[in-house]
């Protein structure tokens, strides 16, 4: 007796903004016939980053290895920093436009025609100018856009964050933990995506940004 076996090989993947059928999704429409233009770096591809994070306590004080039996120490002792820091270049985005002239089907954003590189070098980028707007075009009536997905680098991001901490001790019980920090502490700016709707008001222009440097103090009571 003779038998046939059928081998099957399954391929996963994951993506972040796959290109989408016709706009049902909400997203840019995709040709279904020419899926090269759905190609492109996935939305969270960041290229480099930069992710650091510490936790130090002060070795002085009682018990530790420095001015255990001072006032000194006990004055300094019991104190712990901390640090996060992030650094990174800037995620992709996509253009769309703000008129969509596929007409095909319902209606959604289209990407839009692109000429050239739209990514400008950095000595030529600003806040109202972040990439060439002149690349883009309208795409012609009945037609998809020839850009690709998130074809555009957004800014980076350059973020120190601080701690201090120490715990006060009242009683055996009990203990006052007093902490401050300090959120982007250089208060550097760090930009938010510029504008990318192709015909849309501020494209190609940078108008908000993260959140500037924030101190905070905190205690409480630990018994």
């Amino acid at each position: 007796m003779l038998s046939a076996q059928t081998n099957t090989a399954v391929i996963r993947g994951v993506v972040s903004d796959p290109g989408t059928t016709i706009g049902r999704d909400a997203g840019p429409y995709s040709d279904l016939y020419n899926r090269r233009t759905d190609y492109g770096p996935s939305a969270n591809d960041v290229k480099n980053r930069l992710s650091f994070s510490s936790v130090y306590e002060l070795p002085v004080g009682p018990g530790k290895a420095h001015l255990a039996k001072s006032v000194l120490g006990q004055i300094n002792g019991g104190w712990t920093l901390g640090n996060v820091t992030v650094l990174q270049s800037g995620p992709p985005m996509s253009v769309t436009t703000q008129n969509n002239n596929t007409f095909a089907q319902s209606a959604g954003s289209q990407r839009s025609d692109v000429s050239r590189d739209p990514n400008l070098p950095s000595d030529q980028r600003s806040v109202l100018k972040w990439f060439d707007i002149a690349a883009f075009t309208q795409p012609a009536n009945f037609s998809f856009g020839s850009s690709g997905c998130n074809i555009v680098r957004a800014p980076g991001l350059v973020k120190f964050d601080f701690s201090q901490m120490r715990n006060f001790k009242l009683h055996e019980r009990y203990y006052l933990p007093v902490r401050g920090e300090s959120f982007n502490a250089f208060n550097h700016t760090n930009f938010s995506a510029p504008g990318g709707t192709f015909g849309g008001a501020g494209f190609g222009t940078i108008s908000a940004s993260g959140p500037a440097r924030q101190l905070q103090i905190g205690m409480r009571f630990a018994f």
